[in-house]
C-alpha cells in the first residue's frame, strides 16, 4: 500500500512538473513572437510562486500580498527585475495565460525585456469561490561577475585614496596603490 502512494505521489509530481514546463514553453513561444528570449523555469522562482498559489487557496483570496509582499518574497531569490502575475478560476494554463495576455499590466510582464527565468504554480481548493489559483514569477537572475573578468571600463576608475584625518584624497596614479584600488573594486563588483 506504501508503494502504491508513493508511486501515485510521484505520478503527480511529474503530471505537475510537466504542466510547469508546458507552460515556460507557452510563455517562452510568446516571448520568441514578440522578439524577446526564452525563459527557463527555476527553482527559487517556482518556490516565490507555489508560495503565493498555496496562500490564495488556504485564504480563498485572490490577492499580490496574501502569502507576503511580494518584494520580500522575492527577495531570496536573486532576481532583478522581477515581476507576479497572479490569477484565479481559470480552468488551464491556456486560459489564465490569455486573460495575462489581454490584461496590459499582466502583459507587460510577460514580456520583461530582461526576463530569462520563470516560475510558475497551481493550487486548489474547492471550497472556495474560485477553486483554482494561478501564479507566476519571471525576472532576471543576477550574475556576480568573477574577479578575473571583473576589469575593464565598466570596473569604475583606477584611482589612489589616502585618507588624512576626516578628509578623503583622490587622485588618478598608474601605482601599485591603483592596482590595489582597482582588485578592490573588482572585488565590491562580486558583492550582491
Amino acid at each position: 500500500m506504501k508503494l502504491i502512494c508513493f508511486l501515485l505521489g510521484m505520478m503527480l509530481a511529474a503530471v505537475s512538473f510537466v504542466r510547469a514546463e508546458d507552460i515556460t514553453a507557452m510563455i517562452s513561444q510568446y516571448r520568441r513572437e514578440h522578439g524577446l528570449p526564452t525563459v527557463k523555469t527555476d527553482a527559487k522562482l517556482t518556490a516565490v510562486a507555489v508560495r503565493q498559489a498555496q496562500a490564495m487557496a488556504s485564504s480563498g483570496i485572490m490577492d499580490h500580498d496574501v502569502a507576503g509582499s511580494f518584494a520580500t518574497r522575492i527577495a531570496g531569490a536573486n532576481m532583478t527585475p522581477a515581476a507576479e502575475n497572479i490569477a484565479a478560476g481559470t480552468k488551464t494554463w491556456t486560459d489564465t495565460l490569455h486573460i495575462w495576455k489581454e490584461s496590459a499590466g499582466h502583459n507587460r510582464n510577460l514580456l520583461l525585456a530582461e526576463a530569462d527565468s520563470i516560475g510558475v504554480a497551481v493550487a486548489r481548493n474547492e471550497n472556495t469561490r474560485y477553486k483554482v489559483y494561478w501564479a507566476m514569477v519571471i525576472g532576471r537572475k543576477e550574475v556576480k561577475r568573477r574577479a578575473d573578468m571583473a576589469g575593464g571600463p565598466d570596473a569604475g576608475p583606477r584611482v589612489k585614496v589616502r585618507r588624512t584625518e576626516d578628509k578623503v584624497h583622490t587622485t588618478e596614479d598608474s601605482s601599485v596603490g591603483t592596482l590595489l584600488t582597482g582588485a578592490v573594486n573588482r572585488l565590491r563588483n562580486l558583492l550582491p
